[in-house]
């Protein structure tokens, strides 16, 4: 049987793309409502994301069948087609604030004198000719710049721990529970990566021990996320809420960069070219659950309908970006929590145990 990826590159792909959209404005969001306790808003919602990465594992350990099969075997056909439909609704949602903080970034921080929406099309070529490939690109891509995110962010750090003031977060849970709850149900959107690893279902050979990779890959990026976090917290403390891109503010006034110059941008450079294909993952996510709902051959439609639609709401909102962002932190946790972490569950245990003779006909 053919499997279109590696397990090695399933744990590659959580260190390669799962840290990068939390490097823009989720640290000072979630300062805004938690302050010092911003980490544990993080810790929260990545506990979340690791109980459903154990259900998911429990699945696949279970079963040999893709997520579209065993939904199809379970509720039918049709009712399959419903709840992919909301998955084709999620990753629309999930990926708008951080492909908005991309595009705001590259224009109001590498193109401060001329700052247009010319410069951020390119993504959408690049996003077009990413989703008309198939499962094996996310991979191929996981492969190679995982060492890229790893080495961007090392650098990032590096330059950060000069200016960091751990007596910061003291006392710890001093905002109480309710804010860090706050805080994590308005950061929801950036969350949720466990639900990729249940459409990488079947799509990679599970053997003895290679569960224990995967959580262990997942720990090591939950670890740099929190720490994250942590250094831009204490970089910034009371005033952390108005530092709108923590990936560039966190750097900056190393005594390293007054000395030699922005050093920090080879850093930066490395996790925004990560981040060109991490952002184009949800659309090809997208792309995959549209072919299948509609029942679309041709490789090129779905893409272009898909990279198309992000386009225009880039393009034509791009004055309306503060109210998306609201209405999206504000109504849409519940959502995300429903779509990123109970259905994946509820999914998982209807992936009982099979026999010899049902992995033969899946």
């Amino acid at each position: 049987m053919q499997f279109e990826l590696k397990t090695r590159q399933v744990c590659l792909f959580f260190i390669a793309f799962m840290p990068l959209s939390k490097l823009f404005i989720m640290p000072s969001i979630m300062s805004g409502y938690a302050n010092e306790d911003a980490w544990l808003c993080a810790t929260l919602n990545l506990l979340l994301d690791f109980v459903t990465l154990l259900f998911v594992l429990r699945a696949i350990r279970n079963t040999k069948m893709n997520v579209y099969r065993l939904l199809e075997r379970t509720i039918g056909k049709t009712f399959a087609k419903c709840v992919l439909f909301l998955y084709l609704i999620y990753f629309t949602l999930k990926n708008l604030l951080p492909l908005n903080e991309q595009k705001e970034y590259v224009m109001r921080t590498l193109y401060t004198l001329t700052p247009t929406l010319l410069y951020f099309l390119p993504f959408f070529f690049v996003a077009f000719y990413f989703c008309t490939k198939n499962l094996r690109v996310i991979g191929r891509t996981a492969d190679v710049l995982w060492l890229v995110t790893a080495i961007g962010i090392i650098i990032l750090f590096c330059l950060s721990f000069s200016n960091i003031e751990l007596s910061a977060l003291l006392p710890i849970g001093a905002n109480g529970a309710f804010s860090v709850l706050k805080g994590s149900c308005a950061s929801l959107t950036w969350f949720g990566d466990a639900v990729y690893l249940l459409f990488f279902m079947g799509e990679f050979k599970f053997n003895k021990g290679d569960e224990k990779k995967i959580i262990l890959s997942f720990i090591v990026s939950a670890v740099a996320i929190i720490c994250f976090v942590i250094v831009f917290y204490t970089v910034f403390q009371s005033i952390a809420f108005r530092q709108k891109f923590a990936l560039t503010e966190i750097s900056k006034y190393s005594t390293v960069i007054n000395n030699i110059g922005r050093f920090d941008y080879i850093g930066i450079m490395m996790v925004l070219f990560s981040n060109l294909f991490g952002l184009s993952i949800p659309l090809f996510f997208s792309c995959k659950i549209l072919n299948y709902v509609f029942s679309i051959k041709k490789k090129w439609i779905s893409p272009l309908i898909i990279t198309s639609l992000h386009a225009l709401i880039i393009m034509l909102f791009y004055k309306r970006v503060f109210s998306i962002e609201q209405f999206i932190m504000n109504y849409t946790g519940i959502f995300f929590f429903i779509m990123a972490n109970v259905l994946p569950i509820i999914i998982c245990l209807t992936a009982k145990k099979e026999d010899k003779n049902a992995i033969k006909e899946s």
